[in-house]
């Protein structure tokens, strides 16, 4: 069931020059951003082997049709394989390049968005957001009282709104679904009724950051997708990562599959043809392994200038205090965008099978990318890896 070994030779971005660089890291403005190839040495990589043994273990006994994972420390990668198959009816080798449905690890990328906004003075974190989208003035709670709900609200999931985003069928990727666009949304949420007054307590809400993502769009002047590119995917080199994914991508896709009665369905399975402006701001990203630990890693320097630099015409990521605020504390377990877990790590997971985490005690990011709507075994199996993962760093830091 083994696709791809994790090879001796690794092939990498020099992450810590590339995203130190990208996001401010004290970097002056004729450096040099190179890519390079970057040898671990035998120890370091071998110190996950028994981490990789878990994922390859899994697909061997057909727990998971396929996984990628990737580790990096202090900004370089240090080890990354893809195991099983991505399409299991065209038995297309899952690869490290595979890209992936994220779902809502799209989330903390829409808040940075935000955040970004934030700092340029167009957004406030306790702006009311009836500021912007004045049909939410009207919105109650089920015995008729208005509250108005704040920004940060909206990306700490204790504004009140429910859980799922209206006019959303349960098959995501319908044709009528995609043509939709953004702005077609809010309204629909502002029709609901608040299930509870805003900042009384956390309810995950996948239909908040449609809310936050209009938002964003009537700031920025510009679609969530096209600001998202220039503000976040640019700066941090996250060449492989979309909303609308190109069809020179198709055969680079991972097919998402979920179980259902014990039976094995297809979930998702990217078709060229399609035509989508429905930008997701809840779930929506497309990306490889690499590029979301690029943005993962973007949070864990702590010794970023306060500013913000340009490198060669390209505009850093988000400032220190930024993303400091971010991996605060808002709500029980949430920050910004970011679910902040007991043992110090913020982390966020998508529906589809992904994860992503980073350990500041170790400088450690972690992706894993299963492609499977199966959460008692992908729950069990990332958290299994990440355990494994974090061994290991603290044993090569000690």
């Amino acid at each position: 069931m083994q696709a791809s070994l994790s090879p001796r030779w690794l092939r990498s971005v020099v992450f810590g020059l590339a995203i130190g660089i990208a996001a401010g890291f004290g970097a002056s403005e004729s450096a040099e951003i190179e890519a390079a190839e970057v040898e671990p040495t035998e120890g370091e990589a071998a110190r996950y082997d028994g981490a990789y043994r878990l994922l390859e273990q899994a697909v061997a006994e057909g727990k998971v049709p396929g996984v990628a994972a990737l580790v990096m420390r202090r900004g370089k990668l240090v080890r990354e394989a893809a195991y099983g198959v991505c399409d299991v009816e065209n038995k297309r080798p899952f690869r490290t390049d595979t890209v992936c449905w994220l779902a809502s690890i799209t989330k903390p990328m829409t808040v940075a968005a935000a955040m970004r906004l934030v700092e340029d003075g167009k957004l406030s974190l306790d702006d009311p957001i009836e500021k912007y989208l004045p049909e939410f003035k009207n919105q109650t709670t089920s015995d008729g009282r208005h509250y108005p709900i704040t920004i940060r609200q909206l990306m700490s999931h204790t504004s009140g709104i429910g859980q799922r985003p209206p006019l959303r069928p349960s098959l995501f990727f319908e044709t009528e679904w995609l043509g939709r666009r953004l702005a077609e949304v809010p309204p629909a949420i502002a029709a609901m009724p608040l299930e509870f007054k805003p900042g009384e307590r956390v309810q995950y809400s996948n239909a908040a950051p449609y809310v936050l993502g209009r938002i964003v769009e009537i700031a920025a002047g510009r679609p969530l997708d096209q600001y998202m590119r220039e503000k976040t995917f640019e700066p941090l080199f996250m060449s492989d990562t979309f909303f609308a994914i190109p069809p020179s991508h198709a055969e680079r896709m991972a097919v998402v599959y979920r179980m259902v009665d014990g039976r094995r369905e297809t979930f998702f399975r990217f078709d060229p043809k399609w035509k989508m402006t429905m930008t997701m701001p809840d779930g929506g990203v497309f990306s490889t392994p690499r590029d979301v630990a690029k943005f993962v890693n973007a949070f864990l320097d702590e010794n970023s200038v306060p500013g913000r630099v340009t490198i060669n015409g390209r505009e850093s990521f988000l400032t220190s205090d930024s993303r400091r605020q971010m991996r605060t504390v808002q709500a029980a377990g949430w920050g910004l965008g970011w679910e902040l877990k007991a043992d110090g790590l913020f982390s966020h997971d998508g529906s589809s099978g992904t994860s992503a985490w980073a350990d500041p005690a170790t400088g450690t990011v972690g992706v894993v990318f299963c492609q499977i709507q199966d959460k008692k075994v992908t729950d069990a199996l990332q958290a299994e890896f990440r355990e494994a993962v974090r061994t290991a760093a603290r044993g090569e830091r000690e």
